[in-house]
């Protein structure tokens, strides 16, 4: 922090693969953005989830929470570090709006269950604005020139409300979609968070409350495909942007996204994309030197 009369900061941290911050609590709290990249983060002593580009969240003073970097891909965190005496009467103004009290009080408080996708996860247009406010905040906490004391908290009262206004308008997104759809949406997101792990349609059904037929006839009618189809596809995706970005072996990359069986996860990359995993490697890599 600055001082005690003005408890601020702002930095980006970038989290190189196979690097960690271990578990760790603060008195202040941390609004965390996802800039670029994958990784992992743990909250409140819990499970490790994927976070990835366009997720936001708040980190509560005492709260102990960790990252860790994937071994295939660096990720890139705006951390933006105050205590609530900074902003002391803005935030109890705020908090009578239902979507900030939402996004800044509520979702931590719901952030382990698996149930629900509880970051707020901004579009590409939102991630664009976002980084205007964060880069401004940046800027005037290096430069320090006239009034920026005050140039930060009337921006940090402007990026509560962008906030805000973006989970409104994700509530009103989910509100206009029928039940089952929500339910299935929150079923995609978990998928395309946890796509790494053993995940079957047995416990992807458990979580979903529906019954095997249900769930199966729901999901190939919005996706059209399989949930295996579906989550094998999404495990091969990622497996094309570790093969193009990273130097670790095939083998390793197969068993990170999911695939304990290599010469499977061989089979299933040549029928997605044409080429075998090493030959995709060997493309992308050519393309890159001639970009």
């Amino acid at each position: 922090m600055e001082s005690r009369d003005f408890p601020f900061y702002i930095n980006t941290v970038t989290i190189n693969p196979g690097h960690a911050v271990d578990d760790h609590s603060h008195e202040f709290i941390e609004l965390a953005y996802v800039y670029s990249g994958i990784g992992e983060h743990r909250y409140d002593g819990g499970e490790y989830h994927i976070i990835k580009a366009g997720d936001v969240f708040v980190i509560e003073p005492g709260m102990e929470h960790a990252y860790r970097g994937r071994a295939s891909e660096s990720m890139t965190i705006y951390n933006v570090l105050f205590t609530h005496s900074l902003l002391k009467e803005e935030l109890n103004t705020m908090a009578a709006f239902t979507s900030f009290l939402d996004f800044f009080y509520v979702e931590p408080l719901l952030r382990n269950d698996v149930r629900f996708r509880t970051r707020l996860t901004l579009r590409e247009s939102q991630q664009a604005e976002m980084k205007t406010l964060l880069d401004r905040l940046l800027n005037e906490r290096e430069e320090k020139t006239l009034g920026y004391r005050i140039f930060i908290k009337t921006e940090m009262i402007q990026l509560f409300i962008f906030l805000s206004r973006c989970h409104q308008q994700k509530e009103e997104r989910m509100r206009s979609q029928p039940q089952h759809e929500k339910t299935m949406q929150h079923m995609l997101d978990f998928i395309h968070r946890h796509y790494a792990q053993p995940l079957t349609l047995e416990q992807i059904c458990r979580i979903s409350g529906w019954s095997l037929s249900a769930f199966s006839h729901n999901f190939k009618r919005m996706t059209g495909r399989t949930f295996i189809e579906y989550r094998n596809e999404v495990r091969l995706k990622m497996a094309e942007e570790a093969l193009a970005d990273s130097p670790h072996k095939i083998a390793t990359i197969a068993s990170e996204v999911g695939f304990d069986d290599l010469s499977f996860f061989n089979k299933l990359f040549k029928k997605r994309t044409g080429l075998s995993p090493g030959q995709f490697r060997k493309r992308a890599l050519e393309d890159g030197t001639n970009t």
